[in-house]
């Protein structure tokens, strides 16, 4: 059997970097895989052909992706023309479903076998939408195991095949020297990753540190800032130059401005090492449960893009976390927030006492529920599915045999 061509698609830094593992781990079993499709730097890195940057899909929120459906549609007419001349076998589609579940229609109708890696959220939001995630896909390759009922009561062909952040967190490391953080207990900011999130949420993260730092003068604090944005846009926020980095390597930039640590790249690093942390909705907040750190979310969006997401999402709790362990496990602070609430969470998180012990008692506890290695399980799940669409398309070309 002849190896596959794959058309692979991510629309952000967290779909390059899913992209980039599974590439690694589809090697190991095709050698001289031919991979091409919508890749960020990780995916080019790890040897797939870019027909286009991440960087030209990376949008989030309702209003901002309507604000760029013309770019959009654009780029979604060049790329069918040309994978309608590079023909691949099977599609993979990382997650980003507002724009991926229109191309897999498309790509269904030219014959290629689509796999959506990462289900979308339609348990939260779009529940209507799972007869179009069964008609326009072949195969759901899922990362969490409670989404799994829902796909499959609709007669979606869902699999369930490991969660990221498992093994990333259990590759952290607890390392106060490496971000030049002294035993003093720790509170960390993790603002996010997109520029849009930081502006909305980094001044209010500001401010509940201000508060700490009246109630308990003695605590210290680390801000994680993500290494693809500039500084200049932290710089901006806080009024005030980072200056010179203390500390520099390959990966990793660490700034001192009196009580506060500013640390660039490396962020599941800093969780682990932190004593608490407060995180932006997403998959950080699994990383973070996953490192055991004791923890809040805090999520600020844009004000119609609240709006419209108290109409729709129907859920108990916003948190990856808080929804795999199917309670209010970690507190969350959404849209309007008063510092004075969130800094008395994070200071019992962060002090010594039973309330933190237990916290980091059921985080533990939560790592029990997922399950890692999750690029070689995908990779050998897509392996399964090509040889068994393969041997079906054989025997459907060759017909019924002669008596």
């Amino acid at each position: 059997m002849r190896q596959p061509r794959i058309f692979i698609s991510a629309g952000e830094p967290s779909g390059d970097i899913l992209g980039a593992e599974l590439i690694e781990e589809l090697r190991r079993l095709w050698p001289t895989l031919e991979i091409f499709g919508i890749c960020g730097p990780k995916m080019r890195a790890a040897g797939a052909e870019a027909l286009f940057g991440i960087e030209e899909l990376s949008v989030m929120g309702f209003v901002e992706v309507i604000k760029h459906l013309p770019f959009l549609k654009y780029l979604e007419f060049s790329l069918l023309e040309q994978l309608h001349r590079r023909q691949p076998d099977i599609a993979i589609l990382i997650d980003y479903p507002g724009f991926h579940l229109r191309l897999a229609d498309a790509l269904r109708l030219q014959g290629v076998y689509v796999i959506q890696y990462v289900a979308p959220q339609l348990w939260a939001w779009g529940e209507k939408r799972t007869e179009t995630l069964r008609r326009v896909t072949d195969e759901v390759l899922g990362i969490m195991p409670f989404e799994k009922s829902f796909f499959l009561e609709r007669s979606v062909r869902y699999r369930y095949v490991g969660t990221p952040q498992v093994d990333r967190a259990r590759d952290a490391v607890d390392d106060r020297a490496r971000f030049y953080l002294s035993n003093v207990p720790t509170v960390g900011f993790f603002p996010g990753s997109r520029a849009s999130e930081i502006r909305r949420l980094l001044p209010k993260m500001l401010l509940i540190r201000e508060e700490l730092r009246r109630l308990h003068p003695e605590l210290r604090f680390a801000l994680s800032m993500a290494p693809h944005l500039k500084r200049e846009l932290f710089e901006s926020i806080l009024g005030q130059s980072l200056g010179e980095p203390l500390y520099t390597d390959e990966g990793l930039d660490v700034f001192c401005q009196d009580d506060t640590n500013f640390v660039r790249g490396q962020s599941i690093h800093l969780m682990k090492t932190c004593d608490a942390a407060l995180v932006t909705s997403g998959t950080a907040t699994l990383e973070c449960a996953l490192t055991g750190t004791p923890m809040a979310v805090a999520y600020v969006m844009q004000p119609l893009s609240f709006q419209l997401a108290k109409r729709f999402v129907k859920l108990p709790h916003i948190s990856l976390v808080n929804l795999v362990a199917e309670s209010a496990l970690v507190r969350e602070f959404i849209q309007d927030f008063h510092a004075t609430e969130v800094a008395a969470e994070l200071a019992q998180l962060a002090l010594p006492g039973a309330y933190r012990q237990e916290k980091r008692q059921k985080l533990l506890d939560l790592c029990m529920r997922l399950q890692g290695g999750l690029a070689k399980n995908a990779a050998l799940a897509i392996s399964e599915s090509w040889a068994a669409y393969h041997e079906s398309k054989r025997g459907s070309e060759s017909g019924p045999s002669l008596p």
